[in-house]
């Protein structure tokens, strides 16, 4: 799995996670459990995140599959609250970019201050596309 390069980090925070990894086209399967998670195409990492509260990780991807094929309308007409980050609309913009390609590698962590250092070094190792951070340190 590509998040094993995190062991030492996992190791720091006292744990060891189970990776797991699915599809993109399958993230309905995701678990509504608190963890991070990332996003796959070959070796470029699309998107790095974490997901809490009641909707847990699954609870992010519906907004990220809505980014990955720029679907902004719902069936009605109407605007879906889904916000196009710069790093997605470049993404989208590239020719390497395909989602029907994409995995998510993802692992529960119940811990807050364990998924936000988490995070943040998934953003630094991992180097995620569309990351709004990962955009504008492009931009520098």
């Amino acid at each position: 799995m590509k998040l094993d390069i995190l062991n030492s980090d996992f190791q720091r925070c006292g744990f060891n996670p189970v990776i797991k990894s699915v599809t993109f086209s399958e993230y309905k399967s995701l678990p509504k459990t608190k963890g991070l998670y990332s996003i796959w195409q070959d070796n470029v990492c699309v998107y790095v995140g974490q997901g809490g509260g009641r909707g847990g990780i699954r609870a992010r991807f519906d907004h990220h599959y809505n980014k990955a094929y720029a679907i902004f309308e719902t069936s009605k007409g109407t605007r879906n609250g889904t916000q196009d980050g710069a790093g997605w609309k470049e993404g989208r913009n590239n020719s390497w970019w395909n989602p029907k390609e994409w995995t998510i590698e993802y692992f529960e962590c119940n811990k807050a201050v364990h998924r936000t250092y988490l995070e943040g070094t998934m953003m630094l190792v991992l180097n995620p596309f569309c990351n709004d951070e990962s955009f504008e340190d492009r931009l520098i």
